[in-house]
């Protein structure tokens, strides 16, 4: 069936396509084909061929159109490249289908001349070469104006923007075609938008073109700290701090500050991905930290009058730390009121305490405040004790940053009388006993340490008690038998008595008269090896005091009457000669009756006098020289 004839233009030099029904044709079977004829003896081209056989995947499939890696094609057009005079004429193309009669489409090619590549100016006459326009800022102007060379009465010039037309061109004077577009008060829209502009003047060549893109330098549309509305940070644990901006360009340069202070981590990475910017921190505030503003900042080094940043107020804290590191043992009794206090360091506040018993059971207390402390708080649980709460009692805290990891301990033992103390007893020279006790578990309850003192007949003639276990026993004589009764007592009962003999006890050496008491000494052994100590002491000393004399008479240069001590110390030798000195000829003695009034005093240097060369407190001159030890 004949069609008539369609007149297309083709441009000279240039590629053409030259569609078959006007890019119409649907193939409806896989025996039937197109044929291209020109001036219907010269065959050009057939569809299907071999090479469209081989891209076919189902031969029964319908032939026409087809689409290859996102990119479609008209198969059945016929393409001539590079056109020139002998490709004018007449083009036959043959459709032959399946169920169908033939037809044929008649196409007469025509040949133009080229229209004059396209240029494009800005408003102040210069041509844009480099293929983008810009930078602006927002609410900026821009004009670009496109001229094309061609006197020609069906060249077409045109504006499109991202591929839609938005401006004809116009005729200002003979020979060239204008056309001008305009952007006032530019919009972030403008960024990267492409303005196109084209001439064409055929109908099966494509037009020529030129293009460009425009730039913009644009403030960011927002700058956000993600934290998820969880502002609190537990002290001493890293946490992942993200920063979005939104709509910045260039990318910014991203600054993070807490407080007054720059911060420079070790761990900071940040991501662009188009529109958005992401720097990510990891932040591990101390407690010093807390209350301050993390401040993420964004730098538009082409904004620079402008500050772009956001800010949120951290809250440092820490979960309930418990302050005793050791287990303590509380004695029970079934039914009897029990009172135990727990105290722990957390900050903030802990909202509740809550007490695990060995069965299990849970019980809930209030929190209180110690005072004096600033982040010390403490809960006291009273309860009547079971048979099945004797084993462990956990204590835990919780606050907004958690439950206490680490829970206060005690361990609930079944409660009772106090255990006798043990005593040991030391005789101050010249008439005193001192009876130190160390206090044995107190069964559950607050305890007191009593001292009865009997004489030889078994009376009591002095009853003491003291809460700490230490007492001064005065004017006890070296010859009266006097025994000593100890026991504890609490609310819960009396303790087993012990029974000490004063008799026994050896005076302590007159060389550790001013010598301080050891406290905490509980075996009698420890007396004697106490004396040993002193004996040892004033020999060595004795020893010291023999070189330091040999040192002063061989070293004149020093001052003849100072002798240094071993504590930094000078003290005024006596006059004597050096054999008097010698180790076991030395004939020096302690005046007993001078006792020492200060041998508790925290003086460094007792006031006791040593007196030389006298063996006798009546044979000993007036004018005697001493000196300290």
């Amino acid at each position: 069936m004949l069609k008539e004839v369609v007149v297309l233009r083709a441009v000279r030099g240039r590629d053409a396509r030259l569609p078959c029904g006007q890019g119409k044709v649907f193939l409806d079977g896989p025996d039937s084909y197109v044929l291209w004829l020109k001036n219907d003896r010269d065959f050009l081209y057939r569809f299907p061929n071999e090479e469209t056989e081989r891209r076919v995947v189902n031969r029964d499939r319908i032939f026409g159109t087809s689409c290859e890696e996102g990119t479609c094609y008209d198969d059945t057009s016929l393409i001539l490249k590079r056109v020139s005079e002998q490709d004018g004429g007449i083009y036959r193309c043959r459709v032959h289908y399946q169920a169908s009669p033939s037809l044929d489409y008649v196409i007469d090619v025509r040949l133009v001349d080229s229209p004059g590549i396209p240029r494009i100016f800005n408003e102040g006459g210069e041509e844009i070469k480099r293929g983008y326009v810009g930078p602006l800022s927002l609410g900026s102007n821009m004009s670009l104006i496109c001229e094309v060379d061609d006197d020609q009465p069906d060249t077409l010039v045109y504006w499109r923007r991202n591929g839609i037309l938005i401006e004809r061109a116009h005729t200002v004077r003979t020979g060239v075609l204008r056309a001008a577009v305009r952007v006032r008060n530019a919009t972030r829209d403008e960024l990267d938008a492409h303005y196109e502009c084209l001439a064409q003047n055929a109908d099966v060549t494509e037009p020529l073109s030129a293009s460009v893109v425009v730039k913009m330098y644009l403030p960011p549309l927002s700058v956000e700290i993600r934290l998820n509305n969880n502002f609190d940070f537990e002290a001493g644990h890293p946490r992942v701090v993200d920063c979005v901006i939104v709509g910045c360009v260039p990318p910014p340069a991203i600054t993070w500050h807490l407080g007054e202070q720059l911060l420079r981590p070790n761990v900071h990475k940040e991501l662009h991905d188009g529109n958005y910017t992401v720097s990510s921190l990891t932040l591990s505030p101390s407690l010093r930290d807390s209350k301050h503003d993390l401040v993420c900042r964004a730098h538009n080094s082409h904004l620079p009058t402008s500050v772009f940043e956001d800010k949120v107020t951290l809250n440092v804290g820490y979960r309930p730390l418990c302050l005793n590191n050791r287990e303590e043992t509380v004695g029970a009794l079934v039914q009897d009121a029990e009172t135990v206090s727990c105290v722990v360091e957390a900050s903030p506040e802990p909202l509740q305490f809550s007490w695990t018993f060995a069965d299990s059971r849970v019980l809930y207390t209030s929190v209180k405040k110690v005072s004096g402390h600033h982040n010390r708080y403490s809960s006291t649980l009273t309860w009547l004790p079971r048979e099945t709460d004797i084993g462990l009692l956990l204590c835990r805290a919780t606050n907004s940053f958690g439950e206490q990891k680490r829970p206060c301990s005690y361990s609930i033992v079944p409660g009772g009388p106090p255990h006798a103390p043990e005593c040991v007893v030391l005789r101050s020279y010249p008439h005193s006993v001192r009876v130190q006790c160390q206090k044995g578990w107190d069964g559950g309850r607050q305890q007191t340490i009593h001292l009865e003192l009997l004489g030889m007949d078994g009376t009591v003639f002095h009853n003491i008690s003291n809460a700490a276990g230490h007492f001064l026993l005065p004017d006890i004589e070296d010859d009266r038998n006097l025994t000593a009764l100890v026991y504890a007592s609490s609310p819960r009962g009396r303790s087993k008595t012990r029974t000490v003999h004063l008799q026994t006890i050896t005076p302590l050496s007159p060389s550790a008269v001013a010598e301080t008491v050891p406290l905490y000494s509980w075996t009698r052994w420890m007396e004697v090896t106490a004396g040993a100590v002193a004996v040892t002491a004033a020999i060595g000393a004795a020893i010291i005091c023999i070189k330091l004399m040999k040192t002063k008479r061989e070293n004149m240069e020093m001052n003849p009457d100072l002798v240094s001590r071993t504590d930094g110390s000078f003290h005024r030798e006596p006059d004597f000669a050096r054999e008097e000195r010698v180790l076991g000829t030395t004939n020096i003695t302690v005046n007993q009756l001078a006792s020492c009034q200060n041998q508790y005093s925290a003086s460094p240097v007792p006031a006791c006098r040593v007196l030389v060369g006298c063996a006798a407190q009546d044979s000993c001159p007036a004018s005697q020289h001493s000196y300290y030890v």
